[in-house]
């Protein structure tokens, strides 16, 4: 087991004896790493480095206080947690501890190897956690943003929060102009809107629905859409975030026999399959290059997941023009 590694901040030599005695409890006394530094500078030094799991961190600290230092460490974006020390109880220094990320606040004379070990696990688990998160946030974000496929964020109303580079081009139109319009308004047939939001207030997702899209050029483009419900950060919000397939239209009627047409037949096709193959295989390049460096389980069953669906879509739009090549 990894030694958890403790940055004691304090100008009180005194103060750094007591609290390696609480740590060098006998059952545990491997289990902590404490070290000591008794001046501002080379605290915010130690910080910026990364050098320590969790920092302790002394109200008092001369000319400066243990906020002013947890506030500078934020805005350099330390991101290990700080539990800020006193000698007596301050409900105002308190609050305004945990305003500016403190991950606790403990006084100094409630001291014991309970308490602060107890503080240290929950803040190092609090800080895993956000780290997972964060890192959830940021391999979204880029799928988000490299995916080919139209993905948007829109609450139940239709209101667009979020789209991809590919949701604009799809739709012919502009960032400022999507983010004061819905998504109902580009929907060729109301019926098609509420068929959407009845299926995802019965189910809270759909999968693969078919319907026509009239652009802001005014084309009218064919897609199969995919939404699932998820509650915002606060809570305060259903959010539905949709992915839009786009299927070329096939006109069979303009299809008449010899030879020309049928090549003009098979070259449609191949385009088709060739836009219709590559978005998904580009899903599928980015979930493998996740996959080779990511020890985290649940997001690489996530990954999985987006692997399997894309070479179920390929399978679908093969299965297609396969049935369509036999009709030529």
């Amino acid at each position: 087991m990894c030694r958890i590694k403790i940055l004691l901040i304090d100008d009180d030599e005194d103060d750094f004896i007591l609290t390696r005695d609480i740590l060098s409890h006998r059952a545990h006394g491997n289990t902590y790493e404490l070290s000591w530094c008794n001046n501002y500078a080379e605290a915010i030094n130690a910080m910026l480095k990364c050098h320590y799991d969790v920092y302790l961190v002394d109200y008092h600290l001369g000319k400066h206080s243990g906020l002013d230092l947890l506030n500078e460490a934020v805005r350099s974006n330390c991101s290990e947690p700080v539990i800020i020390l006193t000698g007596k109880g301050d409900n105002k220094i308190d609050e305004e501890a945990l305003r500016l990320g403190a991950a606790d606040y403990l006084t100094k004379d409630e001291l014991n190897f309970d308490i602060l070990t107890r503080a240290i696990r929950y803040a190092l688990r609090h800080h895993n956690t956000l780290g997972q998160l964060r890192s959830s946030e940021n391999k979204f974000r880029i799928l988000f943003e490299r995916s080919k496929d139209p993905i948007m964020i829109t609450d139940a109303e239709g209101f667009v929060y979020a789209a991809n580079d590919a949701a604009v081009e799809f739709l012919d139109t502009t960032p400022d102009r999507l983010n004061n319009e819905t998504l109902f308004t580009f929907y060729k047939n109301p019926e098609d809107k509420e068929l959407f939001n009845n299926t995802m207030e019965r189910l809270g997702s759909v999968k693969d629905m078919e319907l026509e899209i009239i652009s802001s050029s005014g084309k009218t483009k064919y897609c199969s859409i995919s939404s699932f419900i998820q509650i915002s950060q606060h809570g305060h919000k259903e959010l539905y975030y949709s992915i839009l397939h786009d299927i070329p239209p096939i006109k069979h009627n303009e299809r008449e026999p010899g030879t020309s047409d049928k090549r003009i037949s098979v070259a449609r096709l191949a385009n088709v399959m060739v836009r219709e193959v590559y978005n998904p295989l580009s899903n599928i390049n980015f979930a493998t290059e996740e996959l080779k460096n990511n020890p985290d389980r649940y997001r690489n069953e996530e990954l999985l997941d987006i692997i399997r669906k894309n070479c179920e879509r390929i399978n679908q739009v093969t299965s297609t023009l396969i049935e369509e090549a036999k009709k030529e």
